[in-house]
């Protein structure tokens, strides 16, 4: 029944980013990025979602649903149209998310990861976050997981996990799509300069 399918909205610090919450999960314990109807592989949400005008890119992760749009409509005036693409995808029964768009991810090489993170850590990432003193690194691969630490002016600031949800992230994805899980593994209280004590 697509009535017992709660949805809630969430803005991001990007405008054109917006998370959709629902209360199941969408896929399981993994992550799929979806930058065309594509690669969707027949997957009913994702040939909904590109459907509506706008949206122009796809990550399912768990119960979460973020969406990217490239036109100048709100995310109010889309929302009904998101909401209802959301609700028939996941009805009883329905697989929102193809077999195929799920075997496609997870036949994905998984030991370029470590160099594709570090080179973006290296040119990229860390020349920006060192402009407030701080800086990220690559703790380990494990599978299709990422685990990174922030230290510097990143341990404990405050900004930090919206620094490395919206920012690290985002590009990590873009860079190895073949990731599942982006986790952080610093001791934000602890270190010898932490941002607060």
């Amino acid at each position: 029944m697509t009535t017992d399918i709660q949805i809630t909205g969430e803005l991001t610090p990007d405008p054109s980013v917006c998370i959709f919450r629902v209360n199941r999960p969408v896929v399981d314990d993994m992550t799929i990025q979806f930058r065309s109807r594509e690669e969707g592989q027949g997957s009913i949400l994702i040939d909904k979602l590109f459907d509506i005008d706008g949206i122009c890119q796809v990550l399912v992760s768990g119960p979460k649903v973020a969406l990217t749009k490239n036109v100048t409509d709100t995310w109010p005036q889309l929302v009904t149209r998101i909401v209802a693409a959301i609700k028939e995808s996941m009805a009883d029964g329905v697989q929102p998310i193809s077999r195929e768009a799920i075997d496609a991810v997870l036949s994905q090489p998984t030991g370029e990861i470590e160099a594709l993170v570090t080179e973006l850590f290296e040119s990229h990432i860390n020349p920006a976050l060192s402009s407030h003193g701080g800086y990220v690194r690559l703790v380990k691969v494990q599978g299709h997981d990422v685990h990174v630490e922030m230290g510097g002016g990143c341990q404990g600031c405050a900004a930090s996990q919206a620094t490395l949800k919206y920012g690290i992230e985002s590009a990590i994805r873009e860079a190895a799509p073949q990731v599942r899980d982006v986790i952080d593994v610093t001791d934000h209280a602890s270190g010898d300069n932490p941002y607060y004590k």
